[in-house]
């Protein structure tokens, strides 16, 4: 993992969690109970604190039925994902049974990877038949109503341990609709890391941005005030942004105290349905990026699929959970990190090393 300058490494519990995350992609080959997702230590600094690992064998999760659906597939990010993908599936201790890959965006290379990946996964990695057609026919592919189902987009490239589970335990405790992890690089849930202090002050002194410094937990430089707006110039237009929302998820995962980004729940519509818009005339409006979130299949019963056809993000964040009046949240403990925006996905690739390193971390 690319070293920060600043901070150095903290002893104790939150020393020793360097290593901890080094060695995650491994965790699944090993015979043992999982290592399930990080708990603050009571008393601690809010904003530092120490984050210890909690056991979980999973076992109120083996008679349930877990799929996920990516939106496939382009293979410099499917590499990355898949070292996680593999972790969490159930014939390697995770809780996944399958995994479906929604051919979207590919090339030819894109397809020969994901069969081999396809044939060393037999039985749990599905590249199933879609037809042509709007978004619908991906979510179609969600078609047993018992079994719960994860939502995930191509670019994550990190999935903390039990994320998973935890998604799907909130899911069955039937308070919200639709359950979203707590995605690093998002276009709601990057202003409430910075609105609750989880965002240090990182910066970089030259471009390309390669070493970041620490320059203090509370990040003072106007430029970098990230809008609680799903459209916001600071995280979904720059990708400078982009690049200090990563740089502060790999600079606490180095120190061992990802735990912090723990808001516990956050409810995306505690003040209603489409309270944000692009502000343009008929324009768009959604309440929450869908990049990675749990929900079950019989959720969809009473869909608009001409909806979800037409622009699927907002069936889903806005549209469909107004219509029945029920919210979404996202999963404080539930911590991913989604890449890039397709505005911003040039800029990090030209001007940054995240994507290199976030691949060390998932395949050290």
């Amino acid at each position: 993992l690319h070293m920060m300058a600043g901070r150095p490494p903290r002893g104790g519990i939150a020393g020793t969690a360097v290593v901890a995350v080094a060695a995650t992609s491994l965790l699944w080959l090993l015979p043992q109970t999982c290592e399930a997702w990080l708990q603050r230590v009571e008393g601690d600094d809010p904003l530092n604190p120490n984050c210890v690992q909690r056991g979980d064998d999973y076992a109120d999760l083996r008679d349930v039925k877990i799929h996920a659906i990516v939106y496939a597939g382009r293979r410099q990010y499917l590499e990355i994902l898949n070292a996680y993908l593999e972790r969490d599936l159930r014939r390697n201790g995770g809780v996944l049974d399958t995994v479906l890959f929604a051919m979207v965006k590919y090339t030819h290379d894109d397809l020969r990877y994901l069969a081999q990946l396809r044939a060393r996964n037999v039985g749990s990695y599905i590249i199933p038949q879609i037809e042509g057609g709007g978004w619908d026919v991906v979510w179609r592919l969600a078609e047993d109503p018992d079994a719960y189902y994860l939502k995930i987009d191509d670019d994550v490239v990190y999935i903390a341990e039990g994320a998973i589970a935890e998604l799907v335990r909130e899911k069955r405790r039937g308070r919200f609709l639709f359950v979203s992890a707590n995605v690093v690089n998002h276009g709601i849930i990057s202003a409430v890391h910075q609105e609750l202090a989880q965002l240090r002050w990182l910066a970089a002194p030259a471009m390309p941005a390669t070493d970041w410094k620490y320059k203090g937990d509370i990040i003072l430089d106007p430029r970098f005030r990230i809008e609680h707006t799903f459209y916001s110039d600071c995280i979904w237009r720059r990708w400078d942004c982009a690049a200090l929302a990563h740089e502060n998820l790999l600079h606490r995962l180095e120190d061992g105290t990802s735990c912090a980004f723990d808001f516990g729940v956050y409810d995306f519509h505690a003040h209603g349905y489409g309270t944000m818009s692009d502000g343009l005339p008929g324009g768009r409006s959604i309440d929450w990026n869908d990049n990675f979130f749990a929900f079950k299949g019989e959720d969809f019963s009473d869909i608009d699929w001409d909806g979800v056809a037409m622009d699927d993000e907002a069936e889903m964040s806005t549209k469909h959970p107004q219509r029945r009046n029920q919210h979404a949240a996202a999963l404080g403990r539930a911590l991913v990190a989604h890449f890039s925006f397709s505005v911003q996905e040039r800029g990090l690739l030209q001007n940054t090393t995240l994507l290199a390193r976030y691949m060390e971390l998932a395949v050290p």
